[in-house]
């Protein structure tokens, strides 16, 4: 009780001695905490490693990234290695789409043996469903596999777009050294 007088009185001078009191501010956490906004489109949407990731990787413009890498280092041997790096990446990406369906499998799994126990045929046939969308799902990640490790399909449609950005960024060289008039 004696601490609320204590803050009453000192509320007491500052009215008396005409002092402005000061405002406080409030400061919403959102100024300096960004949260990721998760997307709820399922009870057990597992969207970390997935086909998505893996086509959103294999379509991504590397024309750019050569091109840089040419004008930083144009030898071919830090090209090659690039190019090994960028493989290296694709198959971690294969690698975890594959441990996440497995998971989700799993999941699924056993909110199907659950579900049937408690005798929701409904909610069982939706999980069927969703599993057999998975499992394609783990089918197309196999293929996938299959041209990766054929140095196919989408690996090579990312090698050539590194190729590409480098041997642009050699010929941007070539032509700097062209338009100079000695």
């Amino acid at each position: 009780m004696k601490l609320l007088n204590l803050f009453k009185r000192k509320k007491e001078v500052q009215e008396s001695e005409n002092v402005p009191e000061t405002k406080t501010i409030e400061v919403s956490k959102e100024l300096f905490i960004e949260e990721n906004k998760i997307e709820e489109q399922g009870i057990f949407e597992n969207k970390e490693y997935n086909l998505d990731k893996i086509y959103a990787f294999a379509t991504k413009d590397f024309e750019e990234k050569g091109y840089d890498d040419a004008l930083i280092n144009p030898d071919h041997s830090y090209s090659s290695d690039n190019i090994k790096l960028l493989k290296h990446d694709f198959q971690i990406l294969i690698k975890r789409a594959y441990k996440t369906y497995e998971d989700y499998i799993k999941d699924i799994e056993f909110h199907i043996q659950s579900r049937n126990n408690a005798g929701l045929i409904d909610t069982v046939k939706l999980l069927e469903t969703t599993l057999v969308k998975t499992q394609d799902s783990i089918e197309e990640v196999k293929s996938i596999e299959e041209d990766f490790l054929n140095e196919a399909g989408l690996i090579e449609r990312i090698s050539l777009s590194y190729k590409r950005g480098f041997m642009r960024g050699l010929a941007a060289m070539s032509d700097q050294i062209l338009e100079k008039n000695v």
